[in-house]
């Protein structure tokens, strides 16, 4: 009861704020571990090419979609004053200044990897794989905003969340870090080769 009667007293727009952070920043994470393994062998089995990369379109897409309204409900709110300015340039905010701008950073690197995944065929792959290398700085930049400006991050459960997330996303990237960027050519080239030997 002490619980529901916590949270009713929670201003709506602040509570907005919190929770599309915690959802947006736990739909970057399923966004960044769906792109590292879209070529390992379990997922190729579980899906096609064409839904691997629609799940992954679709958990950058509600991200995105996540972190605006995230800013959204922090210039409505009036917990803390923070303007619509403030969420396209870093400063200007007084609460924590540092770690709301870095926040804005991770939000313009979102915005950039977004755009350029839409423009791919038009940059070339070489720029556009050098570009999407980004995605790594939205985590960190997500996470450390979120640990240094969230509401939440001294709370265990939350503490938690980061931990998880960033030992996830660690993971997948040391094994594609190993197993090197082209390891799914190089099964298909060593398959061919085996079968064109066997012949």
């Amino acid at each position: 009861m002490n619980l529901i009667t916590g949270i009713a007293d929670v201003p709506f727009w602040w509570m907005m704020a919190r929770v599309s952070g915690i959802l947006g920043y736990l739909l970057i994470v399923g966004s960044m571990v769906s792109g590292v393994v879209l070529h390992t062998r379990l997922v190729q089995k579980l899906a096609s090419p064409v839904a691997r990369m629609e799940w992954h379109r679709i958990l950058a897409t509600l991200g995105l979609a996540l972190v605006a309204l995230h800013g959204v409900a922090l210039v409505m709110d009036s917990y803390v004053t923070i303007t619509w300015a403030d969420l396209f340039v870093p400063g200007g905010t007084e609460y924590r200044p540092l770690w709301v701008s870095v926040g804005v950073l991770a939000m313009w690197l979102m915005v950039i990897v977004s755009l350029t995944a839409m423009w791919r065929k038009h940059l070339g792959a070489k720029a556009w794989k050098a570009i999407h290398l980004a995605s790594y700085g939205v985590f960190i930049t997500a996470t450390v905003h979120g640990l240094m400006a969230g509401t939440d991050s001294n709370q265990p459960w939350m503490l938690g969340i980061y931990v998880a997330s960033t030992a996830l996303v660690a993971g997948v990237a040391a094994r594609r870090l190993i197993a090197g960027p082209n390891a799914p050519l190089k099964r298909r080239r060593a398959a061919a080769a085996a079968g064109a030997g066997a012949e």
